[in-house]
C-alpha cells in the first residue's frame, strides 16, 4: 500500500512538472506575440508620421498657389460677377399641397363634397380668394365682375 502511494505521488509530481512547463512555454509564446504586436504597432505609427509629414509638405500654401497659377485660369472677383436679387427667377406658387393630397385620398362621399368646392377646406385655414371673370361684351355695355370670398377658421370646442 505504501508503494502504491509512493508511485501515485511520483506520478502526481511528474504531472505537475509537465503542467508547469506547459504553462511556462505558453507564457513565453504569448510574450513573443505581444512583442511582435508592439513592434508592428511601432512601425505603423512611424508610417503614419511619415504620411502626415508628406501631407503637410504637399499642402503647403506656397506649393498650392504655384499649382493653382500653373493649372487653373482664375481671375479676381469683380462687380460683374455678383448677381442682383432681381436676376433670380420668381419662386413658383406651390399652392395647397396638403389639400391636394387630402382630395386625392378622399373617400367617394368626400369627393362629391370636394367637387362642389374649388379648393379643399382645411381646419383652421383662412383663405381669401379673388375670382375675376372675363369681360363679357354685349350690345349695350361691357361688364367685369369681381367676386371676393373669405373663409373663417374652423374652431373645435373640447
Amino acid at each position: 500500500m505504501i508503494r502504491l502511494l509512493n508511485v501515485l505521488a511520483i506520478l502526481g509530481l511528474i504531472g505537475s512538472a509537465i503542467y508547469a512547463y506547459s504553462i511556462k512555454y505558453d507564457t513565453l509564446y504569448q510574450a513573443g506575440q505581444v512583442s511582435k504586436a508592439k513592434s508592428q504597432l511601432h512601425k505603423e505609427r512611424q508610417a503614419i508620421a511619415v504620411l502626415r509629414a508628406e501631407w503637410q509638405l504637399l499642402t503647403r500654401p506656397d506649393r498650392l498657389q504655384a499649382a493653382v497659377e500653373r493649372h487653373l485660369a482664375l481671375e479676381p472677383i469683380g462687380v460683374n460677377h455678383l448677381g442682383r436679387l432681381a436676376d433670380l427667377p420668381m419662386r413658383p406658387d406651390r399652392g395647397d399641397e396638403i389639400g391636394r393630397l387630402l382630395a386625392a385620398t378622399a373617400t367617394p362621399k368626400e369627393k362629391s363634397a370636394v367637387k362642389t368646392a374649388d379648393e379643399p377646406r382645411t381646419t383652421g385655414s383662412i383663405t381669401t380668394r379673388t375670382t375675376t371673370t372675363k369681360p363679357t361684351t354685349t350690345a349695350s355695355a361691357t361688364k367685369t365682375t369681381t367676386v371676393q370670398t373669405t373663409r373663417t377658421p374652423n374652431t373645435v370646442s373640447r
